[in-house]
C-alpha cells in the first residue's frame, strides 16, 4: 500500500508546526543548569527548616495599607503545615467579626457582620482575590510562619554576595523567580522578593531565630500601593491545633459568592 498523499503529509505538518507555535515557550524550556554546592547546601537548609515546621498559634496585629485606605485587624492566627490556616479577626469585646479559613480544597472568607461569605478552591487566584498578592497556599504559610519555601524544581540557582540585608540565594523557574535572604547555616529567613508571573511582592521580617518564628513581618506588593504589615503577640510553635479548626460550616442563612 502506498503512504499518504504528499498534500495530506503537508498538512499533517503544517498542523504539527501550529501545536507547536500555540503550545508557546513553555514546550520548550530552558536548559537546566547545575547547581553551585553552596546554593544545592542553602537549599536543602530551607527545606529541612520547612519540614521541622508544624503548626503556630498566634494573636496577630495586621494593617493593611491599599491605596489611601488602612484597614487595622486584630485576632488569633492558627498555621499548620502544608496549607491549612485560620484568622478569626475580633472585636474590642472579643467577638469574631471575620473568619478566613484555608486548607487544601477550599478557602472561605466570612464577614460575619455581614452575614456573607467568599468561597473558593484554594489556590494562588484565591490568595490573590482576598489578600491582593498570588501566593499558592503553601506558600502563604510558610511565609506568614517565617519558614520559608524555596522555590520548586528551580532551572537555576544563583548565590549572591551579601548586601545590606545579608547573602541570598535567586532561584528561577519556569514562570518565576524567587530571590531568598538568609542564613547559610540555620535558614533563618530575612528577606523574600517574588518576581514573574505572579504579583512581584517583597516580604521582609523581624526577630525570630532558628527555633522560633518572626516577631513581625512586611509584605509589600511591587506593582501596586499595597502594603501588610504583621506583628505576632506571644507566638507558640507545636501546639497541636485540631484538623476541624481548618475547616468551617457557615449557617444557612448566609449568602454565598463563590468563585474559581
Amino acid at each position: 500500500m502506498s503512504g499518504p498523499r504528499p498534500s495530506l503529509r503537508r498538512c499533517a505538518a503544517l498542523l504539527w508546526a501550529a501545536a507547536l507555535l500555540s503550545t508557546g515557550c513553555a514546550s520548550l524550556p530552558p536548559p537546566r543548569e547545575p547547581l553551585s554546592p553552596e546554593a544545592h547546601r542553602l537549599i536543602a537548609v530551607l527545606q529541612h527548616r520547612w519540614l521541622e515546621f508544624a503548626d503556630l498559634r498566634t494573636l496577630a496585629e495586621i494593617t493593611i495599607r491599599r491605596d489611601d485606605r488602612v484597614q487595622r485587624l486584630t485576632g488569633v492566627l492558627l498555621l499548620k503545615a502544608p496549607v491549612s490556616l485560620r484568622f478569626e479577626a475580633l472585636t474590642p469585646w472579643g467577638q469574631p467579626f471575620l473568619l478566613l479559613v484555608g486548607n487544601a480544597e477550599t478557602v472561605t472568607l466570612y464577614q460575619v457582620a455581614d452575614n456573607r461569605a467568599l468561597v473558593g478552591p484554594a489556590s494562588a487566584k484565591a490568595t490573590e482575590r482576598w489578600l491582593g498578592v498570588a501566593l499558592e497556599p503553601e506558600e502563604l504559610v510558610g511565609i506568614l510562619a517565617g519558614y520559608v519555601l524555596p522555590l520548586k524544581d528551580p532551572h537555576s540557582a544563583e548565590i549572591i554576595p551579601a548586601d545590606g540585608v545579608g547573602p541570598s540565594l535567586k532561584l528561577t523557574g519556569a514562570t518565576r523567580t524567587q530571590r531568598i535572604w538568609a542564613d547559610p547555616e540555620t535558614g533563618v529567613v530575612r528577606q523574600v522578593e517574588l518576581a514573574g508571573s505572579k504579583t512581584p511582592a517583597r516580604i521582609t521580617y523581624a526577630g525570630g531565630g532558628p527555633g522560633e518564628p518572626p516577631a513581625a513581618l512586611t509584605l509589600t506588593a511591587l506593582d501596586q500601593p499595597l502594603t501588610v504589615s504583621i506583628r505576632y503577640r506571644d507566638p507558640r510553635l507545636d501546639t497541636g491545633p485540631s484538623p476541624d479548626l481548618f475547616t468551617l460550616t457557615l449557617p444557612e442563612s448566609v449568602k454565598i459568592q463563590r468563585f474559581r
